[in-house]
């Protein structure tokens, strides 16, 4: 724990609880105010029963985060909230959200979060809106464990809901801008107040700008890493439409042209000249061949000495266009409950470009084989110009709407009940190119139709999703100091679509390079890759095209489940509540679609979840929240990789019989004086897989890495292994954040100095349990100084996030080496962000 003794000696000088300040925010439809006091700790109300109620009276592990909160702390993305909410890790890499170990595995066209998202209430499958500013998002309330009656569909781990900061009353506007190094420049804007009598808006937009990205090309390409621009702008209207009918719409688009880069490799390339799972000539082999063309000709990542400099000739992006969404509340109070329909509907088109082969060689001639083979004794042959580089197109366009009808009790007796129907419906269409756009053999394959996109797999789909859900709970008081919740929720999820998929070889079948030269054909060998065998979920046979040559076939099931809740809390007083919980979690069955693979389909997830938990509340200087769990998880979906008859490799869905997991969460927040304000939070958790055999890893075919756990026969010469005892992945034993902050009062306003200790102990990104797939410890420290004036009219805020410039991990991977004689694995990485630093001016017109 690095620096952990420097930052406890700091104590004395910076300090505040994250999930708690004491600036007053406007209530909205559904958002009430946080209470505030002269001294101590504010009270935070949160809506995550669907009823506003205070933080420390839900039985339930939340953790809430104001906007003024994550102005203080630095709170800023995703992975900052992963840093302070016990439990719950976030990979950037691959944008995934687990809390306790659950979430997904994939973000493969017909799999599912395993932490739903929502937005003022609407369900996002995507984590973009919970990541918003704060300029943009009053509170984020994170639920964790199964949400299956009131959240449902996807909640199996938990639920993530941001709320927007809604219009107020009177007219007000605020301008924020921030400065920072690597070229970063933003800009947000808002305007807020009544325009008529009885309905008010609020406007607000953003451009958000970096010059410069996290890691260099060594290639002499730009920059990647957070590099480019977003845009963003939303209207939202509240007005009262009758004397106990309010309603609430908004209206928001956006875009992005983004360089993104998380992973780097700093593990040897491959030399080979086929890698593992290759079925087109290796690019690193060129660097042994003399003549070769490439942009950086050093033949070491640059990685392996400096782990943010990387090479390679293609540089990523990211592309977001036809970006609108609409979302609507409308609450109806009647005398004993509160009618409210909620709605929303979003689409959008993402293109997105990623190197493939990690380096930057641009071609070399492949050398001919003594006596020149066959190559030989054809006419005019020579050897073949390879031109390796390679890059992933994916394409997405998605569009996915809900609707929530639920009606609320809202009188004071011991009998509280929610009830509710919904409805989610969503279309996605993934397309993928894995193309070699310089190697024109791919173009004009010998045995097929032409290919003018140069892919060597091509892999699409378009499924559409139907889920429905009823519910209902109930809060009763069966004493001063007991009450009871049982709820239920029934929900059927349906998918269906269809899938496409075509692969191509260079040099396979015996036709090498160095034996047939130039006249090396490219093969299309989708027949022998594809599976025509019937299987739960395959809807109809598969048809090649044979114009195109891409087959196709349909995919189509469904999978209902009813889940719920049993839990009693006890409140002896107003500061003291403890409380045990049972709740069953489901996530829907799923396809693996794009691959027509021999086991499509994946079966659902289910989990049995036992929770106790204590709040208390000591005065109003220190609040204490802990919370146990116990988890018995059935099904966890995992995409595996399978190698083909052909040599390539492709993915294919599989569920794991059963694994356990336990842990411990405390949440502390101390205001030891009126100045200093100090936060702790911890999180422990344990798991295990119980039973999982036998599968293949495909960064260790033959079982020969250590700790390989060989088992049963090999198959088509690779070698099953049991995952049994395996960690969950992203699920880190140990996580400790501090935050503290220390108030000093001057006439003309107030100097708040805050700083940040982060620790995450080791965690796994692969259920095989491998050195090369483990995530090293790391620790992070940030540092914030904040002036507000007196009445609040502008603040300024200079800040060092990860002082140190510590090597912070979210992700990790291995890539088997087929020139290595022992069979060594690379390795790679997903870095968090190095040390950044800016200051932010936000100027408050009242």
């Amino acid at each position: 724990m690095r620096n952990i003794s420097w930052m406890l000696a700091s104590v004395a000088f910076v300090g505040t609880p994250v999930a708690a300040q004491t600036q007053e925010t406007v209530p909205g439809a559904d958002q009430p105010a946080a209470e505030t006091a002269a001294s101590g700790l504010a009270e935070i109300v949160v809506t995550a029963e669907k009823r506003s109620v205070n933080l420390q009276d839900v039985p339930l592990p939340i953790s809430a985060y104001t906007a003024d909160a994550r102005q203080i702390a630095g709170i800023n993305t995703l992975q900052d909230f992963a840093n302070f909410t016990p439990g719950l890790s976030y990979s950037a890499s691959n944008d995934r959200v687990f809390i306790r170990g659950i979430g997904r595995q994939t973000n493969t066209n017909g799999s599912d979060p395993g932490v739903s998202t929502y937005t003022d209430g609407i369900y996002d499958s995507s984590t973009n809106s919970i990541g918003a500013s704060d300029f943009f998002i009053e509170r984020i309330e994170v639920l964790r464990g199964p949400q299956g009656t009131l959240y449902g569909r996807n909640s199996i781990g938990g639920a993530i809901n941001a709320i927007s900061k809604r219009p107020t009353e009177e007219l007000t506007a605020d301008l924020r801008g921030t400065l920072g190094n690597y070229g970063v420049y933003n800009l947000e804007a808002s305007a807020s107040g009544e325009v008529a009598k009885g309905l008010r808006a609020r406007l607000a937009g953003a451009y958000y700008n970096q010059d410069d990205g996290y890691f260099k090309n060594d290639a002499g390409k730009v920059s990647e890493g957070g590099r480019g621009e977003r845009r963003y702008l939303e209207l939202q209207l509240e007005a009262d439409l009758g004397p106990d009918v309010t309603g609430w719409f908004k209206f928001s688009t956006g875009s992005t042209d983004l360089n993104p880069r998380t992973i780097n490799r700093i593990g040897d390339y491959d030399f080979a000249p086929y890698p593992f799972g290759a079925i087109t000539p290796g690019a690193a082999f060129g660097y042994l061949i003399p003549g070769v063309v490439t942009l950086n000709p050093n033949p070491q990542p640059p990685g392996a000495t400096d782990i943010r400099h990387f090479s390679a000739d293609t540089t990523q992006t990211e592309r977001l266009r036809d970006n609108f969404g609409v979302t609507g509340d409308v609450k109806w109070t009647l005398p004993t409950f509160d009618v409210r329909l909620l709605g929303g509907y979003q689409e959008y088109r993402a293109e997105n470009t990623y190197e493939l082969d990690d380096t930057s060689v641009i071609s070399y001639t492949f050398p001919l084989a003594a006596g020149g083979g066959v190559c030989a004794f054809i006419p005019g042959c020579g050897p073949l110009t390879v031109f390796p580089s390679s890059q992933v197109d994916l394409g997405t366009d998605k569009s996915f709407g809900s609707g929530e009808l639920n009606l609320t009790s809202n009188t004071n007796g011991p009998l509280q009940w929610v009830a509710g129907v919904y409805y989610y419906q969503e279309t996605l269409t993934q397309e993928t190119h894995f193309r070699a756009p310089d190697q024109l053999e791919l173009q004009t394959p010998a045995n097929g139709p032409d290919n003018p996109s140069s892919d060597f797999v091509y892999a699409a789909s378009t499924l559409t999703t139907k889920s429905i859900a009823a519910f209902g709970q109930i809060d009763y008081q069966i004493s001063d100091e007991f009450k009871v919740t049982g709820g239920l929720r029934y929900t059927r999820d349906k998918k269906s679509g269809d899938e496409s998929f075509r692969i191509l070889c260079l040099g396979c079948g015996g036709f090498s390079p160095d034996l047939y030269g130039t006249a090396t054909p490219a093969l299309d060998i989708t027949a022998s890759q594809i599976s025509t065998a019937a299987a739960p979920g395959v809807a109809s046979a598969v048809v090649i095209d044979p114009a195109t040559g891409i087959a196709t076939r349909g995919l189509s099931n469904s999978w209902d489940a009813v889940t719920g809740t049993v839990a009693v809390q006890w409140q002896p007083t107003d500061d003291e509540l403890a409380f045990a919980r049972y709740s069953r979690g489901y996530k829907s069955g799923g396809f693996n679609a794009g691959g027509i693979s021999a086991l499509p389909q994946t079966g659902a997830e289910h989990v049995n979840a036992y929770e106790i938990g204590y709040k208390r509340t000591l005065g109003a200087r220190l609040r204490v929240n802990l919370a146990g769990f116990y988890y018995d998880y059935q099904g966890l979906q995992v995409p595996l990789t399978v190698s083909q008859p052909g040599g390539a490799q492709l993915t294919q869905f599989f569920n794991l019989d059963s694994s356990k997991s336990y842990g411990v969460e405390a949440e502390l927040a101390w205001q030891p004086t009126d100045a200093l304000q100090l936060a702790f939070n911890y999180g422990f958790g344990h798991s295990r897989v119980d039973s999982g055999c036998c599968f293949v890893d495909g960064e260790d075919p033959l079982a020969l890495q250590p700790e390989a756990q060989p088992s049963g026969a090999a198959v088509a010469g690779q070698q099953p292994q049991s995952v049994d005892g395996a960690r969950l992945p992203n699920a880190p034993r140990h996580k400790i954040a501090l935050n503290a902050v220390y108030n000093i009062d001057f006439d003309p306003g107030t100097l708040s100095l805050s700083g940040n200790y982060v620790w995450r102990s080791a965690a796994y990104s692969n259920i095989f349990n491998r050195e090369y797939n483990r995530m090293p410890s790391y620790d992070q420290v940030d540092l914030r100084a904040i002036w507000t004036e007196r009445n609040d009219r502008f603040r300024v805020i200079a800040f060092v996030k990860n002082v140190f410039d510590s090597v912070g991990y979210d992700s990790a991977s291995g890539d088997l080496l087929a020139s290595s004689p022992t069979l060594e694995v690379a390795q790679s990485y997903s870095l968090t962000l190095p040390r950044t630093f800016g200051v932010q001016l936000e100027i408050r017109f009242r």
